[in-house]
């Protein structure tokens, strides 16, 4: 009985030495696992990305500022009209032919900032002056200038203001109706008494001198505002 309970014990207390050691080897493999880190994923946005390189578009070269022409001389690239139409243009209008005149000048100018021409010529004692548009050939301004010249009139008398803006207005081409701002002056020029008329079609203005004792006309332009 007693060889029985020995046997007993010493297998209990084996037992108890045994499921000791399990138990302290199963507490070290805890420990050893959180002692070491889990592997973490690396977030996506956490990834630096180089950024692209962005291609630049070429910087054009500045144009080349225009260059004005020099006054005097006509480019033949330039557009403009030539002298000879220039001066052809301000004979038709004048009524007369480069037969007749005792001088011509033609000049390409500039003003405010327009390519103009300007053509002046005499005959006998009058002078005409013409400024024309060197690109359209276009009229911009004229002016007639006579000196003791005496003309007929229809009446063989000294005119009246009345008859004086008529001659004025025929000349001109221009009815009365079609006027406004019409001034009249009477004037000494000379040691002779003269009409000076002024008026305005749309944006066009006239200027007209006339003889008050023969109804010719001394001088008239007429310029665009």
């Amino acid at each position: 009985m007693k060889k029985s309970t020995l046997i007993f014990v010493a297998t209990a207390a084996l037992s108890a030495l045994l499921l000791t050691g399990c138990a302290e080897a199963a507490g070290f493999n805890g420990l050893r696992q959180q002692a070491t880190p889990a592997a973490t994923d690396t977030p996506q946005d956490a990834v630096d990305v180089a950024p692209q390189a962005t291609a630049q578009a070429p910087v054009a070269a500045p144009a080349s500022e225009p260059t004005a022409g020099i006054a005097g001389s006509a480019d033949p690239n330039s557009g403009y009209i030539s002298e000879d139409a220039a001066k052809a243009t301000a004979l038709e209008h004048a009524g007369l032919a480069e037969a007749d005149l005792q001088a011509v000048r033609i000049k390409l100018d500039y003003d405010d900032g327009r390519a103009v021409y300007d053509v002046e010529f005499l005959k006998d004692t009058a002078e005409y002056d013409y400024e024309l548009d060197a690109t359209t050939g276009e009229i911009l301004s004229y002016d007639y200038d006579a000196e003791n010249l005496t003309a007929q009139t229809t009446t063989g008398s000294p005119v009246t203001a009345d008859q004086a803006k008529q001659i004025a207005l025929n000349h001109a081409g221009v009815a009365e109706s079609d006027t406004r701002a019409m001034e009249l002056e009477t004037d000494r020029d000379d040691g002779r008494t003269v009409y000076e008329f002024s008026w305005k079609v749309g944006f066009t203005e006239y200027d007209y001198e006339i003889d008050a004792d023969t109804g010719a006309i001394l001088s008239y332009s007429q310029e665009q505002d």
